[in-house]
């Protein structure tokens, strides 16, 4: 299971407020309101449900909508002019879709599996956030966020090898993945082999590969095919950091 079960709905918004029940109203665009300006807000808008594989927007659209997740994930796709394919990013329920400067979205949303959106016309929730500075700066940090996860994409393709690469996303799914006190770390893996490679910037034999190295060595049990243990978490760790430990003992060597 992942990140839609890491939260509990709000148990302060009253039965008929339109947002009762919402389980990622700690973690949307929309948590700084009071629940009046919620309900207002949440008027505003309509829940879109995808079934799997259905697109929510496909890159070169126009922005017309903005969008927050509440169920499922979504995986965030650009493809090059020869059809080669690069996945850039999954979104989970709390996430914002549709923040940018531009007139038209930057990639393809397509749901894995069945998910759930609120979505609002792209107008009506300008004028909204223009009237309520608190969410502004809410953009603000979905935006600074965005630009880290940006960041570590491009250290991750630029210089970490295939098992460290696949380490580091362990971990990064691990936080979007139901704990329980009683287990092991769990990482849920909705998405496909495939989905995995093209994000990783490996061939899918490899992620196969990687994955069974990891599994022989320990550091993880497989649980079927989208869900896993982390069983040795210092040891992946150190697996997903080896190449910032070679970088720091570089640069002390030529200090």
């Amino acid at each position: 299971m992942y990140s839609s079960n890491l939260a509990t709905a709000d148990p302060h918004i009253a039965l008929g407020h339109p947002c009762h029940g919402c389980t990622v109203r700690d973690t949307a665009l929309c948590n700084t309101l009071t629940h009046v300006e919620l309900a207002d807000y949440r008027r505003n808008g309509v829940t879109r449900k995808l079934s799997p594989g259905q697109a929510l927007c496909w890159e070169g659209d126009a922005v017309t909508h903005v969008y927050t997740l509440t169920h499922g994930a979504l995986r965030l796709s650009r493809h090059l002019p020869d059809g080669r394919r690069q996945v850039t990013g999954f979104a989970f329920p709390g996430d914002f879709i549709g923040l940018t400067l531009e007139e038209e979205h930057p990639f393809t949303a397509e749901a894995i599996g069945s998910a759930e959106l609120c979505q609002f016309g792209r107008a009506r929730f300008d004028a909204f956030v223009s009237a309520h500075p608190q969410m502004q700066k809410g953009l603000y940090a979905a935006a600074a966020r965005e630009l880290a996860v940006v960041r570590e994409q491009v250290v991750l393709l630029g210089r970490k090898t295939a098992s460290e690469r696949l380490a580091s996303f362990l971990f990064d799914m691990a936080n979007h993945s139901e704990q329980f006190p009683s287990e092991p770390r769990r990482v849920a893996l909705p998405m496909s082999r495939m989905d995995m490679a093209d994000y990783l910037g490996l061939r899918i034999e490899t992620v196969s590969r990687e994955l069974g190295a990891l599994k022989a060595a320990g550091l993880i049990r497989m649980l079927g095919v989208h869900e896993l243990y982390i069983l040795d978490p210092v040891a992946l760790r150190d697996s997903a950091c080896r190449w910032e430990m070679s970088d720091v003992k570089f640069a002390r060597a030529r200090a």
